[in-house]
């Protein structure tokens, strides 16, 4: 699947409303914007990011089931991703290698992890557990995600080919981004089941909780090699995206940050009345 995004009356009418949204941006001066769309796509989410700017993420067509996506920003290419067999796939994570990692659910009702490198797929299940996601992977190939299902997940770090699950205060969570210090972040679900909120677990296994400040709800989803986190709150206003640098919160325009890489390149996504957008952001 080939496109550019920008030869239609459609797409630069978006591009505009997005430049424009995401003007506020404060991670950066004079930010450029591009939308991510494949032609006809009704919801398009990027995931992940390398530090060549290679996003990954998932988009749909009307009446079809979720499709992962590779997007190559030197030729402003999009190539589709789909576990064989599978009846939906999201790219979730992609590090320097080029490795993708993702999610696939089939007719068992379960999620499956996946790796993708070379043009080769290979189904990744951690033992002893249902449902598996990968979410994010480091340089090294470490890589971090969430296991279980029917409403109860855990985080889980793979180091060294070594597994770790855990939770937060006891409730449901997901790990999502990890760095090349093996630092990952996430966010779990309090013990009351009313709030979210997010965290980072460092190499040794220790955890800090990061909300921010006045928020009803917090949510961390990407941590590059410098420690900047990305994530997404909710006030009384609706959701927000932000970033967190040396331990202070910018607040961004745009409503979900997702990922972040090492020159400060964001992908993160946004709803109009329609359509779900994606864009990514840089200097």
């Amino acid at each position: 699947m080939t496109t550019n995004i920008y030869k239609t009356l459609r797409h630069t009418a978006v591009v505009l409303f997005l430049t424009a949204f995401l003007a506020l941006l404060s991670l950066a001066q004079n930010t450029r914007v591009r939308v991510l769309n494949p032609p006809g796509s009704i919801y398009t989410a990027p995931s992940g990011l390398n530090n060549q700017g290679i996003t990954v993420g998932a988009f749909e067509f009307s009446g079809q089931n979720l499709e992962g996506f590779l997007y190559h920003p030197a030729n402003n290419e999009y190539t589709s991703i789909q576990y064989p067999g599978a009846e939906s796939t999201e790219a979730l994570g992609v590090n320097d290698s080029g490795t993708v990692v993702g999610a696939f659910a089939n007719q068992d009702g379960q999620n499956h992890g996946f790796f993708l490198e070379s043009g080769a797929y290979r189904q990744y299940d951690v033992p002893g557990f249902s449902g598996t996601t990968i979410v994010g992977i480091n340089q090294a190939g470490d890589f971090a995600g969430t296991i279980g299902s029917n409403g109860f997940y855990q985080g889980y770090v793979s180091i060294g080919g070594v597994v770790t699950a855990f939770t937060v205060d006891g409730g449901a969570t997901n790990a999502y981004g990890i760095n090349s210090s093996n630092v990952s972040v996430g966010f779990f679900v309090n013990s009351s089941g009313t709030a979210f909120h997010g965290f980072m677990r460092d190499n040794s296994g220790n955890i800090t909780q990061i909300d921010y400040p006045g928020s009803l709800s917090s949510a961390c989803t990407g941590i590059n090699d410098a420690g900047v986190i990305t994530g997404f709150y909710e006030d009384s206003n609706g959701d927000h995206g932000f970033v967190l640098i040396n331990g202070k919160f910018q607040k961004l325009a745009a409503p979900y940050v997702a990922a972040i890489n090492n020159h400060n390149v964001i992908v993160g996504s946004v709803t109009g009345k329609t359509n779900t957008y994606g864009f990514i952001a840089a200097r």
